[in-house]
């Protein structure tokens, strides 16, 4: 679930970075514009790569239940690398949710300076990225009932409502103000 959510990050930031561009295309001073787009263009690839990540955690994990179990040592060996791969997919989604952020950021400066014609396609990505958020965060969720750390998984338990509630105050406004340019 969660590659499919950055997968799909990646996608609604790529609908904001177009906007920018066609923006950009029709405006004579486009040096913020194009500063934002390269900034669009470096978290694409940065929720392009949490992808990647939460597939090589996810088959990490796979990999510790495969362990042998049959002497103590084995079962140590395993119950460390349970341990160590539950962690990993609980800060993955963690961070890639951060990034998801950053990209809200960069649609919400998109969401003013978009071209009019094309504005809807930034709230349509900032939708998207809000989805991909709680999308990824299911794999938070998931993950904290494997954590044998009370405070460890108090504190991703915090981070894991702070990043859905900052990604929902901010696909708000977002919507808000798209709303209003489109009346």
């Amino acid at each position: 679930g969660g590659s499919a959510a950055m997968v799909s990050a990646t996608l609604g930031l790529g609908l904001v970075v177009m906007a920018l561009r066609i923006t950009a295309n029709k405006t004579p001073d486009r040096a913020f514009l194009d500063t934002l787009i390269l900034s669009g263009d470096r978290l694409m690839a940065e929720l392009s790569a949490h992808a990647e990540a939460d597939i090589a955690v996810f088959d990490a994990y796979m990999a510790a239940l495969k362990l042998p179990k049959a002497t103590e040592e084995e079962k140590a060996a395993r119950r460390i690398a349970l341990r160590e791969a539950t962690i990993a997919a609980t800060e993955i989604p963690l961070n890639a949710a951060q990034s998801a952020l950053e990209a809200l950021d960069l649609a919400g400066q998109a969401a003013t300076l978009a071209a009019t014609q094309i504005v809807s396609d930034v709230g349509a990505g900032a939708a998207t990225l809000r989805g991909a958020v709680e999308a990824v965060l299911y794999a938070v969720d998931v993950n904290l009932r494997g954590l044998d750390d009370a405070a460890r998984r108090q504190v991703y338990a915090d981070s894991r409502d702070r990043l859905m509630a900052a990604a929902g105050q901010r696909a708000d406004g977002i919507a808000r103000l798209v709303r209003d340019r489109l009346r």
